[in-house]
């Protein structure tokens, strides 16, 4: 941070009229950049920008907030894209003392921020460590190996060792507390009759019911760590707090493997499988994927890795390709964009 320009709070509205918050990408970019100066004393000013943007929701702007964590976008970033639009930092002519008083003040507010990283790191990884408890007995006390699912009929592939629901349980997460707690047969009436409304930022839950299954999500060593659910119209949710990089499913593992796919979904990786019987890896979506693919090599080193990648040219700067063929020249990997049959606007 020690780059950083001297831009302070009372700077920030004028800085941020010169950018338009109609770009998502940019909307979030200059949230963490703003967090990542200010921390929770920017959002205020950030948030009064972002409802000159179009389509502006005031839970999905919270939302994004929160899940800015610090360290990818500094202030730096939000300078450069209001100098575009034309914004200049004024000039004041200010004393030695005032100065001195500003760099004093500059100081203690990023380590200010400092120690809310920390703190939001610490707690994520403990957090962590109990989705993890709480998952794996999930998958042992509340899942079987055979089930039905509305959406794999749908996607057209088969169960490859995903866990299906047996019975309703609520998955309750409470940061404040440290705790993950399953709730299950007349548990579940107690926990949501007890449920303060609002439900207070730092509790979540997922309520899980049968014919929804669950993808264990384990690091390479094989350490399972969290879970993907897709319930039969497809939805799909992670535990808050849960960790996904570096994480995927395999399917079809084997040894030895020549060949290994990676592909983003579920339905994608069941169905590169199916048709080459490669093992091939989920990782959950393309960002993921990066980290993922960067272990394989390591780990794999004289394996063909061939990356399934999503070929969408409707979104924006089409990122499931151009991801894809950079995580695959980096890697040594080969990138394909396999035509899957038509079901729906769905994701796999």
């Amino acid at each position: 941070m020690t780059d950083m320009p001297d831009i302070t709070l009372d700077d920030l509205r004028g800085l941020l009229a010169h950018i338009s918050a109609d770009d998502r990408d940019t909307w979030v970019q200059v949230a963490m950049g703003v967090k990542a100066e200010f921390g929770e004393g920017g959002f205020d000013e950030w948030d009064s920008w972002s409802q000159t943007g179009a389509g502006y929701k005031a839970a999905e702007a919270l939302s994004v907030w929160k899940s800015c964590k610090g360290g990818k976008v500094g202030i730096g970033t939000v300078v450069h894209l209001a100098k575009q639009g034309g914004w200049k930092l004024r000039k004041q002519d200010l004393t030695a003392a005032e100065r001195k008083q500003r760099k004093a003040d500059q100081d203690a507010r990023r380590k200010a921020r400092q120690a809310e990283i920390e703190a939001d790191e610490a707690l994520s990884l403990a957090m962590q460590q109990k989705i993890q408890e709480a998952t794996l007995r999930l998958l042992a006390e509340y899942t079987t190996a055979r089930g039905k699912s509305e959406y794999l009929d749908r996607k057209g592939v088969a169960a490859f060792g995903v866990r299906f629901v047996s019975k309703p349980v609520v998955l309750s997460i409470d940061a404040k507390l440290m705790r993950c707690d399953l709730w299950a047969d007349d548990d579940i009436r107690h926990f949501f009759s007890g449920l303060p409304n609002p439900r207070p930022d730092h509790h979540s839950f997922m309520f899980l019911k049968p014919g929804t299954f669950l993808i264990p999500l384990s690091d390479l060593s094989g350490a399972v760590w969290s879970f993907q659910s897709i319930a039969p119209n497809g939805k799909k949710l992670f535990p808050k707090f849960s960790r996904k990089q570096g994480c995927c499913y395999w399917v079809g593992k084997a040894d030895p493997m020549p060949v290994i796919a990676l592909a983003e979904g579920y339905a994608t990786a069941a169905s590169v499988y199916h048709a080459t019987e490669w093992p091939t890896v989920m990782c959950v979506d393309v960002g993921n994927m990066v980290a993922v693919g960067r272990q394989l090599r390591q780990r794999y080193r004289d394996a063909v890795i061939m990356i399934a990648g999503d070929d969408d040219p409707t979104t924006k700067d089409n990122p499931g390709r151009t991801k894809a063929e950079a995580l695959a020249a980096e890697i040594g990997a080969v990138a394909v964009f396999p035509k899957l049959p038509e079901q729906g606007s769905e994701a796999a």
